[in-house]
């Protein structure tokens, strides 16, 4: 009996089932990428709102050391701490001037994720 060229049924089984699991593999692989993507997302938007706070902060002409809370947009939450570092006296009598540390903290509500930002500045002293 002469055998006619083609694939048999089982040959034809075992590929469809090699190729089941490596769409199966890809797929999950394509899901994680997405997740990733997403959680990328977040975190560039959670920096830019953590960028703006702080060039907020830094443009403004007098520093009040403290600490202050701000509710953001979305599911966002950001805490500005300005501490004045040290103080510096002109020989010449003039303005004292004071260092400041600008620290800019911004959550993202329900997750343990965040972003901190920090900046100095010279600015009028504060009295202590």
């Amino acid at each position: 009996m002469k055998r006619e060229g083609g694939f048999t049924l089982l040959e034809v089984i075992v590929a469809l089932m090699i190729a089941g699991f490596a769409l199966a593999a890809m797929l999950g692989s394509l899901e994680a990428g997405l997740a990733g993507g997403s959680r990328v997302e977040r975190d560039l938007r959670a920096t830019s709102m953590a960028r703006s706070q702080l060039a907020g902060v830094l443009a403004t002409l007098s520093l009040r050391p403290g600490t202050q809370s701000y509710d953001l947009e979305g599911p966002y939450h950001s805490t500005v701490e300005i501490r004045q570092v040290s103080v510096a006296t002109p020989k010449n009598g003039g303005e004292r001037l004071g260092l400041f540390s600008v620290s800019v903290r911004v959550d993202e509500n329900g997750t343990t994720r965040s972003v901190t930002l920090n900046g100095r500045a010279v600015r009028p002293a504060m009295d202590e």
